[in-house]
């Protein structure tokens, strides 16, 4: 047990403590400056260390244990400051909103990654990233389909690059637009492709925008499993391959995001036995500081070499799909509350 223990802090331990001192900073300056914010400041400084140091291979498994596994924490420690109450009130327009939005940019993403020349299993992989839930959608998709690797790392650079944009523009639109709080986390949530730079980019607009655009998010993420059930669907009848079954049904099992369970748990405890305040203040704080040390990770993840290396044409891609995957939410959020 020690051992394993050791091994865990000796593999992880450098590069979450290279995270935390970032977000650390960026935490301070997010409190000086706080239009900014210290979530925009930790991607900010973990992207410049990234494209002008570098990141030793040591830091690495530490960083990608930040970005998929503390996020999930982070997430399970919001729900402490829901209760089922507030949850039903970001309301049936909004489910109603990240089901078109879902189906609408899966299938344009498609039809345009075709139009681009994309071919092989890229297209539809880039379509399921934009539509339901950026790299996760990506890589539970890739193993159902046997995708190759070079598709999916292609697919995932397409996406990826959006996702860091999205956290710095969809905050300055929502304030040009001059949207209510509950408008733009049902648009954040809705629109944006990965659960980091959603939760980022909502709690950069304020703490009620960010917990509409976490439970919106949460929604989109459920999407996964039917969408990976009917793909697999498909898959098995097309190929009729009996022996390839249990791999579908296993890739269809590890995609369901188990952490939202927490999350309703976490929410139920709070709406039954009504958590002290002291105690959902506190859970949430630790919550949003996580957050900041998960976009630290993100740019530190972000290497423009890999992403010049894709070529122009996926990021052409990338940019319409997510524009417009952003303007049918937009324009579905702005209907709905007139």
């Amino acid at each position: 047990m020690v051992a394993k223990f050791y091994g865990w802090m000796k593999t992880f331990f450098p590069g979450i403590l290279f995270v935390l001192l970032i977000a650390l900073l960026a935490n301070y300056l997010g409190s000086m400056f706080p239009v900014v914010g210290g979530a925009i400041f930790s991607i900010l400084i973990g992207f410049m260390i990234r494209q002008f140091f570098g990141v030793p291979s040591f830091l690495g498994p530490g960083v990608g244990y930040t970005l998929k596994k503390l996020l999930k924490l982070a997430i399970i420690l919001l729900g402490f400051s829901f209760s089922f109450a507030e949850i039903a009130s970001v309301g049936v327009d909004a489910l109603v909103i990240v089901i078109i939005a879902v189906i609408s940019g899966v299938f344009l993403t498609f039809f345009i990654s075709r139009l681009a020349g994309l071919h092989g299993n890229i297209p539809l992989l880039i379509g399921l990233g934009t539509g339901i839930c950026g790299a996760t959608a990506i890589v539970t998709s890739s193993s159902i389909i046997k995708a190759k690797e070079e598709e999916t790392l292609y697919a995932v650079n397409t996406i990826f690059a959006f996702n860091v944009l999205a956290v710095f523009i969809y905050p300055l639109i929502g304030n040009m637009l001059n949207m209510s709080h509950h408008e733009f986390g049902v648009w954040a949530g809705a629109a944006i492709h990965d659960t980091s730079s959603v939760v980022a980019a909502g709690y950069s607009f304020s703490n009620e925008a960010g917990d509409t655009s976490v439970v919106v998010k949460l929604m989109r993420t459920l999407l996964l499993v039917p969408a990976a059930i009917g793909l697999s669907f498909l898959i098995s009848m097309k190929s009729a391959q009996i022996d390839g079954a249990e791999t579908k049904w296993t890739a269809i099992k590890k995609s369901f995001p188990v952490f939202i369970l927490f999350f309703a748990g976490a929410a139920a405890l709070n709406s039954f036995i009504s958590l002290p305040e002291s105690w959902t203040d506190q859970t949430s704080s630790m919550a949003k500081f996580i957050i900041i040390m998960v976009m630290a990770s993100v740019g530190l993840g972000t290497d423009i070499k890999k992403i010049k290396a894709a070529g122009l044409r996926p990021l052409l891609v990338g940019l319409v799909s997510s524009a417009i995957m952003g303007g049918i939410s937009l324009a579905l959020v702005l209907y709905a509350s007139q």
